[in-house]
């Protein structure tokens, strides 16, 4: 029989215009934009996924968030009882990668739960003009004991495959049972959750992290 789903909270960073916000579109939606809108703030989504080959489902609650300077303060407050952290950067921007080392990673690990899974995503396989060293990439990755995946939001590649892995290290039974890992689920069974379905914008945020569903987005290319 199939066993009860489980519920997965999700973080995408990265630096804006990488394309987590196309990334959680074509894993949710099956679909892509072209001239996909920046996220301000953060969005919410969320989508179950099958694991079959152990009977599971896991319903992952997504957090998108913006990789603007100006609303760098805003991430780590979503960074909570996550259980996956996806670290997405441009296959064509060495910049990209070089603040995911120097400042996303920093940053999830002063601020983010101790046991995260983490991943990175290379996004934008589809183009040609590579300027980072996948191999630099794998081995970083594997030195910090991080996912890998090489994806592209514009045509689906690797996006299921990045979902399915950091879904089965999750529903690990080894992650499951450390100590923090019960503890972050027991909060979140007790916990109201409320449906989100528009963006939170900076200017709708208090300090407690309270925010008003007023988000605004302005046009920005992101694949």
């Amino acid at each position: 029989m199939e066993e009860t789903s489980q519920s997965c909270k999700v973080v995408l960073l990265g630096e804006s215009g990488v394309g987590k916000t196309s990334i959680i579109t074509q894993f949710t939606t099956s679909e892509f934009q072209e001239d996909q809108i920046s996220t301000t703030g953060a969005s919410f989504s969320s989508k179950t996924f099958n694991f079959d080959e152990i009977g599971k489902n896991l319903s992952f609650e997504i957090w998108d968030t913006a990789g603007q300077e100006k609303y760098r303060s805003l991430s780590k407050m979503f960074y909570k009882d996550a259980g996956v952290a996806i670290l997405v950067y441009d296959i064509t921007s060495k910049e990209s990668f070089e603040q995911l080392k120097n400042y996303w990673v920093i940053q999830l690990r002063e601020y983010g739960p101790k046991n995260i899974i983490i991943a990175i995503a290379g996004n934008k396989s589809d183009l040609e003009n590579e300027q980072v060293d996948e191999e630099e990439v794998r081995n970083y990755s594997k030195d910090n004991n991080f996912l890998y995946k090489r994806t592209s939001a514009k045509n689906h590649s690797s996006i299921d495959d990045l979902f399915h892995d950091v879904g089965m290290k999750f529903l690990d039974p080894e992650f499951q049972q450390r100590d923090d890992v019960v503890e972050m689920n027991l909060r979140k069974n007790n916990v109201k959750t409320i449906e989100i379905k528009d963006n939170l914008d900076q200017d709708n945020i208090n300090e407690q992290g309270e925010g008003k569903i007023e988000g605004k987005k302005k046009k920005k290319k992101c694949c």
